[in-house]
Order: C-alpha cells, then sequence, then structure tokens
C-alpha cells in the first residue's frame, strides 16, 4: 500500500499540469507500472491527488517526459534554450 511521506515533494502547479495531462487520457485507459500493476486513468488522477508514491511516481514520469520534449530527446530536435 502507498504511502503519503512524499507528499510535498512537488508543488500544486506541477501536481495540476500533471492532473490536467492525465485528464486528457482516454477513458477505460490502463498503464502498467511495476511488476504488473495496473491503473485506470480514474486510479492514477487519485494517486497524483493523494500524494501516494504511486502518484509521486506518476509525476516523476511526466516530468521526465516533458524535460525530453524540452530537451528535444524524443523528437531528435534541438533544446529550446539555444
Amino acid at each position: 500500500m502507498d504511502s503519503n511521506k512524499n507528499t510535498a515533494k512537488y508543488d500544486d502547479s506541477v501536481k495540476e499540469l500533471v492532473l490536467t495531462r492525465l485528464e486528457t487520457l482516454p477513458s477505460g485507459a490502463m498503464i502498467s507500472i511495476g511488476s504488473g500493476q495496473k491503473l485506470t486513468k480514474e486510479e492514477l488522477i487519485q494517486s497524483v491527488r493523494e500524494g501516494s508514491d504511486t502518484g509521486q511516481k506518476i509525476i516523476e514520469i511526466e516530468m521526465s517526459f516533458l524535460q525530453g520534449l524540452k530537451e528535444g530527446v524524443l523528437y531528435g530536435g534541438t533544446s529550446a534554450d539555444n
């Protein structure tokens, strides 16, 4: 079971950004995390809102993805900071 020890790791604006991105998932979407744990869109959103360990991991994954977009890693582009 997830604990809430990491609740303050990300500020509310980051959490809201991730929640907004998760809301765009199709209803019925399932995401597999770790050792076969499958979560629905609603469970992902709830985990992020609660700040559980799973929610924190989802935020980390989303922020890593967005950082990759910014740096052009995912599409072979160049950084917007250049």
